[in-house]
Formats: C-alpha cells, sequence, structure tokens
C-alpha cells in the first residue's frame, strides 16, 4: 500500500467538518478530517514496463515506497518539497503518466548526490531511476527538454569542440542561453564576465572569492576566456569522438 504525504493530496479532496458526531460520539478536531476517494482509469502501463527495460531503472521494482530517498533528499528537504523521488516511482510504477507531467518542472532538480540511493534499503538506484523515468517522458513527447539536458548538451559541445571546458566561458555562455543579455567583445565574440545582465546570486556567489585570488591567476582566467584553451592535437581527436558519439545516439 502506498504511503503519501499530506502535501501530495489535491486539498479539493480534503474535507473537515467544523463538528463531526458519529454513533453519539464527538469526533471533532483532527480526527474528523476525511480525504475522498478518486478513480483513475487513464494509467499507461506500458510506461512502467519500458522504464523497467532500461538497464539502469531495473531496479524500480525493489522499490516498497519506505521514502528513505525523500527522506534524505536535500532538494526535497531545502528546495521544493514537491521534489518527492518516493512519488515519482510510485507514479511511474503505476503508469500515471499524467501525474508525472504535473511535476515535470521538478522532476529535472536531482543535484546528484547520491543520498537516496546510498540509503535505500532495497537497493533502488534512485537516481538513475528518475533519469529513466524523464529519458521516456522525452521519448513519449510528455515533457519539453529540461534546463539540465539543455546544460548537457552544451557541456558536450564545448568538449567536442575544444577537449576541456574553460570555467568562465562556460558558465557565461550558460547564463547567455537562459535568455540573460551577455556583452560580448567585438573581435573574438567572446562574453564578457559581469557586464551586462549577470542574476544577483551569481555576483554573490563569485565576487568574494574574486577578491581573493592573485593577480597572476586572475590574468590567466581572463586570458582563457580570451583564448580558449584546447587539448594538444585535439581535431584530429574530435572527429572520431564525435562520430563515435553520433552512431550510438549519444548526441541529436
Amino acid at each position: 500500500m502506498a504511503i503519501h504525504e499530506r502535501s501530495l493530496v489535491e486539498p479539493e479532496r480534503i474535507l473537515r467538518k467544523d463538528r463531526l458526531v458519529i454513533d453519539g460520539v464527538d469526533v471533532s478536531g483532527d480526527w474528523n478530517l476525511i480525504i475522498l476517494p478518486r478513480v483513475i482509469d487513464d494509467y499507461d502501463l506500458d510506461f512502467a514496463k519500458e522504464v523497467m527495460n532500461a538497464p539502469d531503472g531495473k531496479t524500480i521494482v525493489n522499490c516498497y515506497q519506505c521514502s528513505y530517498c525523500t527522506a534524505s533528499c536535500p532538494v526535497h528537504n531545502y528546495w521544493d518539497e514537491r521534489y518527492n523521488p518516493r512519488h515519482f516511482i510510485y507514479l511511474a510504477r503505476l503508469g500515471m503518466v499524467d501525474e508525472l507531467q504535473k511535476r515535470a518542472d521538478v522532476m529535472w532538480r536531482c543535484v546528484s548526490c547520491h543520498k537516496c540511493t546510498h540509503r535505500c534499503p532495497k537497493g533502488v538506484l534512485v537516481e538513475e531511476v528518475l533519469k529513466v523515468i524523464l529519458r521516456v517522458m522525452a521519448k513519449k513527447g510528455l515533457i519539453d527538454e529540461y534546463p539540465s539536458k539543455k546544460f548537457d548538451k552544451f557541456f558536450t559541445e564545448t568538449v567536442l569542440e575544444y577537449g576541456r571546458i574553460e570555467d568562465g566561458e562556460l558558465l557565461f555562455g550558460w547564463i547567455e542561453k537562459q535568455g540573460y543579455k551577455v556583452v560580448k567583445d567585438p573581435i573574438l565574440k567572446k562574453p564578457i564576465p559581469f557586464i551586462g545582465e549577470t542574476p544577483e546570486w551569481l555576483k554573490q556567489l563569485t565576487v568574494k572569492p574574486i577578491k581573493s585570488m592573485n593577480i597572476g591567476f586572475l590574468v590567466l582566467n581572463a586570458k582563457h576566456m580570451l583564448f580558449h584553451p584546447r587539448t594538444k592535437n585535439w581535431n584530429r581527436f574530435k572527429q572520431v569522438l564525435r562520430k563515435v558519439m553520433q552512431e550510438e545516439g549519444a548526441l541529436t
């Protein structure tokens, strides 16, 4: 039997009377809270089978809904309680695709800390299972491409181009892709840090460490921002790597 948190029940299905008397006994207060039942007939069991058939989705069958994963999840506890790994697994196993779609805006927020997987007493690879659920949803066209997937593509393209990343360019390039206006130098068309629309959280996050850096390190980073460092003989190797990744479906 599934365990349901109060936050997962729709408010319109929760009833509480001001005063309730049953067989002459006054049960007013917390005892008179009633959750109305609902009937669901639009489930898709093929969805669950597709998750189970994936190599990294097989362990979903081991889940017995103890909720250790959710209890240890920092995203659930400190950011958004709607991010609930246990509930996502529950919905996927029942094929309740509509319910998963309602939560698509938070399902990609996993921070890959692996606490859920390490604490699962049944050996469910929770993080991997959730990623399979997202992949199946994306494959079926049930969700838009989520931000972390877009970042993965951006990161991969950068590595394929240069063989290595340059932190500043990656960061401000990603900010530009999020819709912020980034100012670029007129010659190399590289983003100039902190000129343009820079999110306030980024300023607070980076200004303090920058103040403690020595001049030589700052100059080196500025140089790398203008002239992206490249792995030796990368042009020869990247063609092979890109071809292999395309053949294996890792590039779209």
